[in-house]
Parts: C-alpha cells; structure tokens; sequence
C-alpha cells in the first residue's frame, strides 16, 4: 500500500463501488487511510468519509485477512461518532459524525459473525507531525521523535481529554482510560458505583456492558484477535501450600502474568527494533523501544526538570504532559484512579523488562514502562505484569517516514473503465493485495486490465524519464 496517491486512490474506489451501484460507495473526497501504509489504528478527520483496506493484519505485507464477509462497530466512546460503516471487497469505509471526537473499534468479521480483526479509529483533528517533539540525543546518538500526547486523545493537555486509550502490553486494541476518578473500599469494591468507566456505544447508540464486567480471565492470542474487548487479566490460585511465615501462597494464573498463554518478547517490536504486526500505532508512528545499546527512549524526562500540575494532575517536562490517567487492574480490568491519592500512570515501552534468571521459581514475565506520578519515581524505568493496562505514547516509525513524506500527486496516471491511462511508454508492474507481481508489461499511453480476477491491485508506473508513479484500484 506503500506510495499510494489518496485522492486518486479514493476516486478510483468510488468509481469501482460505486459504479456497480454499491451502498457503501464514498464521494470522490473519501481518504483513504491505508495509503501509505496498514496498521491498527488511524486517524481519521471528524466529518469525513475514510475506508481503508481490510484485507491485511496490522502493517504485514504478507498476512492476509480472506474470509471477510461484513465490518461491525465493536465500541465507540462518543455516541453516534461512527455513523455509516460499511464492508465491500475487502474495504471498511467509515463516516464520522461532524464536530465529533472520540475513539472507536471496528472490526471485519466472517459470514458467521466471528471478528476476523479488529482496527481502532482515532476520530481527531490531530496532526501528529505537525506537534511532534523530537529528544536530544543520548550518548549513543539515538533521537526519538514522539507525538505530544497519549494515544487515542483528545488533547495535548488539560485533564480527561488528555488521557488516552490504555493498552495491554503487546496487545494491538485499545480500552478507555478512566473517565473520572474512581473510590475503591477495602475490599476492592467500589464505594457509590465510582468505577470510572467510560460508556461505551454500539452503533445504534445504545450502552454497551462495562469494559470490567466483561473481563476474562486466561487469554491468547488468538482470543484476543476474536475478542477485541475483551481485558484478559491474571486470576490467583492458591497453591494449598504456606511460606515461610505460615501465609498461603498465592501464584499467577497465567504464571507468567502475561494476559496470553504464551508469551512472545517481541509482540510490540521490542527484539527486531521493526514495527510489528500487534502494534496499536497508526501509519508511520510506532511504540517506542529501548535502542541496539538498551537505552529507554525517555532518557530526556528527568526529575529535576518536571513540573507537576496539582489541578490536572500531571508532569509537565520539556514542554510536553504526561497525564496521570490511571491504570486497568492486571487483576480484574478494573480502572485505578484514585480520587484521594497521588494521580498516576506509566506510560508502556516495547521492550520486555528484566525477568528473573530463576524462571521456574519466578515466571513473572514484563514489560517496560515509564512512572508519571508525582514523587521521585517520576520517569524511572520500571516493569509490571504484561496483562497490566497502561497508556502508550507513540514514536515515529522512521522506516514508514519516509514513505509518508514522498507520497505526491501521481498526475500522470488515470484510471478510465478498465484501462491504465498516462503519457508515453511506460513500464507496468501489477501487484495483488497479498504483495505478488500477477503482470508485468510495457504499453503506449494505455493498460489494459480486464483480465485481471476481481480484487485489489497496485499499479506502479514507470516513465522512459524514470519517473514514477502508483494507484490503487479495484478490479470488479
């Protein structure tokens, strides 16, 4: 999907759709979110008509999503934020209500009604290039460039708004961070229903159940894929045994406290140091990870330079917030946002943390994450249970950057019917939506591309002056 023109892109797939007299057909100004590249999430314009490709998993070129029969809205945290989302040869096309903001989770599904996988649409004005910050250099060299808030926010700062969506380490869905402060009893009740969940909608704007009375314990993978909302969190089980001191011991279930039966160091990019298929980022942004010499990509948060913010609850350092936006309970999926306490929350790094060398005794198994409280343990490095949910600050994925920053206006080819249009000799290469070449050719001012099956295809053009150029189109 990479060096797509959106405009022509979105003009060719009304054409298509709309021409054979489909519903879900865009105006010829749809975006079309996946040009550049596939990914977990997008941003998409409050008011406007986006689709993207549904035929892939994440930013992979190779896995393929086949059996793809209709899209359904999972959850959307503003009413009626999604208010057209429609399924044809493997496009999702979206319509976002006008003036509205907010986070939601749509999926494609098989003929049986079983998600196949699952997208977060991040519904913001927001430009994440044109805020972001870049760090210093740490001795090493390495820089960082970072969006100037929280994934799935609203703003760059201030209180709720700037909280974000919360993530399960590795894990590519989003849950809401709490949506106000919550007031727990000794016992781990909450005192006058103060849970701070945020609702949740479907569709047809009615509310959905809570994020933590649907939480489950035990989880995989491929649940999670299934079950975009569901939190996996850790139960206890006791062990019928006592310690040293005579107390029950009390062991993870998961023992690794991973919410997946099994666990992988690399889910979220933090071995290859590459953007992975289960990454919650959007097109050219990724989660940050410790560099090849182990450094943490919030070195340049330091103590002394922090500013907290009582009234909002929050750092301020370097110019940027770090909202204390709370935690889901690796325990339960409940939200932890004290009313009476310190405001907290650590923001995830793609890097697994340190696990004991004694895994047989101590299976506990991290990820990384950075502190935000107000105290000493401000940005210091820590790790917590992978089945924790924290926010996650995004980094550009300076590998997709580029592709992000060359895509022009690829004037020089038309699409018309079923034919190729451009100047002069060219050569032509067609792609199919798996990354094959089906058809190489030269041709004179036009292409013919009926025989090609019903699907996706990429067209890359080259002139005789070596220039360039690619289109997306759909064979019918």
């Amino acid at each position: 999907m990479n060096h797509l023109n959106r405009k022509i892109a979105a003009a060719l797939w009304a054409a298509a759709i709309g021409g054979a007299g489909s519903a879900a057909a865009p105006p010829p100004d749809a975006i079309d979110l996946s040009a550049v590249q596939t990914a977990n999430c997008y941003i998409v314009t409050p008011g406007s008509t986006s689709f993207f490709d549904a035929t892939r998993k994440g930013n992979s070129p190779t896995a393929t999503i086949d059996a793809g029969a209709s899209a359904r809205l999972i959850w959307q945290d503003t009413k009626n934020l999604i208010s057209s989302l429609e399924y044809d040869s493997g496009v999702i096309v979206a319509v976002t209500a006008s003036g509205a903001e907010g986070n939601a989770v749509v999926a494609v599904c098989d003929a049986a009604g079983n998600v196949l996988w699952s997208w977060h649409l991040w519904v913001t004005d927001f430009d994440p290039e044109a805020t972001a910050y870049t760090t210093e250099a740490n001795s090493a060299g390495t820089t960082w460039t970072f969006m100037d808030r929280n994934m799935g926010a609203m703003a760059a700062s201030g209180s709720f708004p700037s909280h974000g969506m919360l993530y399960q380490w590795g894990r590519k869905d989003p849950f809401p961070a709490p949506a106000d402060f919550t007031l727990v009893a000794d016992d781990y009740s909450y005192i006058d229903g103060m849970d701070g969940e945020a609702e949740l909608y479907d569709i047809d704007g009615n509310i959905l159940p809570k994020i933590k009375d649907t939480a489950a314990p035990g989880g995989s993978v491929e649940l999670s894929v299934a079950n975009p909302m569901t939190f996996y969190y850790v139960s206890k089980t006791d062990t019928g045994e006592t310690d040293e001191y005579g107390m029950p011991v009390i062991v993870d279930n998961p023992p690794s406290g991973d919410w997946a039966d099994t666990s992988a160091d690399d889910r979220w990019g933090g071995v290859s140091g590459h953007k992975s298929i289960y990454d919650p980022c959007p097109p050219g942004w990724k989660v940050p990870v410790n560099d090849a010499d182990g450094n943490t990509p919030y070195a340049w948060m330091e103590y002394s330079g922090m500013t907290w913010d009582a009234t909002y609850g929050g750092a301020i350092d370097h110019g940027q917030w770090f909202p204390g936006c709370g935690t889901r309970y690796y325990m339960s999926g409940a939200n932890d946002l004290p009313r009476d306490g310190n405001p907290y929350s650590g923001m995830w790094i793609g890097t697994a943390g340190t696990a004991s060398a004694n895994l047989e005794e101590y299976p506990t198994l991290y990820g990384q994450y950075m502190m935000i409280v107000n105290g000493k343990r401000t940005y210091k490095p820590g790790k917590d249970r992978r089945s924790q949910g924290m926010s996650l600050r995004a980094v550009r994925d300076e590998e997709c950057s580029s592709a992000l920053h060359a895509v022009t206006a690829a004037t020089a080819v038309n699409v018309r019917g079923s034919r190729l249009c451009f100047d002069g000799d060219a050569a032509i290469r067609i792609i199919s939506a798996s990354g094959a070449t089906v058809c190489e050719a030269y041709a004179n001012a036009t292409f013919d591309f009926g025989f090609l099956a019903p699907g996706i295809y990429i067209a890359a053009v080259t002139g005789c002056d070596g220039t360039t150029a690619s289109v997306k189109f759909i064979r019918r």
